[in-house]
């Protein structure tokens, strides 16, 4: 039976602040002027509500939802998802930040090959990840709910087998 406390967009999450902290092996850390992660008593991935975040005073911090998609038509081993991340900090490091992930999640079956090889996960196996800018930079400013901080977000698309 599978384990259906383990999220895949939890797994994600995992492996990018494994990567920006150069814990991912053959890789350094990010430059700390991208994401200082020295800086952080937990992993700045929380899911839905600012409310929920531990440490919403150490920015930037990434906010993020998932929704299940159907698998494409009748082909169901394959699971499907998209999430949003949404980055919430300061300018410029939330560009960095955003500038981080895109680069990382971009590379379709090699980012998910790459994340598979770090979790290492006996249960999932990433076939896919993909991301995409979800606004345009113009439309990066203050939320009233976030002020005095400022958001942008990514859109995550992933294929796994469980």
């Amino acid at each position: 039976m599978p384990d259906y406390t383990k999220l895949p967009i939890v797994l994600i999450n995992n492996y990018l602040w494994d990567l920006a902290s150069g814990s991912v092996s053959g890789q350094s850390a990010v430059a700390s002027a991208v994401w200082k992660t020295s800086n952080y008593t937990y992993r700045p991935f929380y899911p839905v509500s600012e409310n929920l975040a531990p440490e919403s005073t150490t920015m930037p911090y990434v906010l993020y939802d998932y929704m299940l998609e159907l698998p494409n038509d009748t082909f169901w081993p394959i699971n499907c998802e998209r999430a949003v991340y949404s980055i919430v900090g300061d300018i410029p490091q939330i560009f960095y930040v955003k500038n981080f992930i895109y680069e990382n999640l971009k590379k379709f079956d090699k980012s998910a090959q790459d994340v598979n090889n770090h979790i290492k996960d006996s249960e999932i196996n990433f076939k896919f990840i993909k991301v995409s800018q979800g606004n345009f930079i113009a439309d990066e400013k203050r939320i009233d709910s976030y002020k005095p901080k400022y958001i942008t977000s990514l859109i995550l698309y992933y294929d796994y087998t469980k």
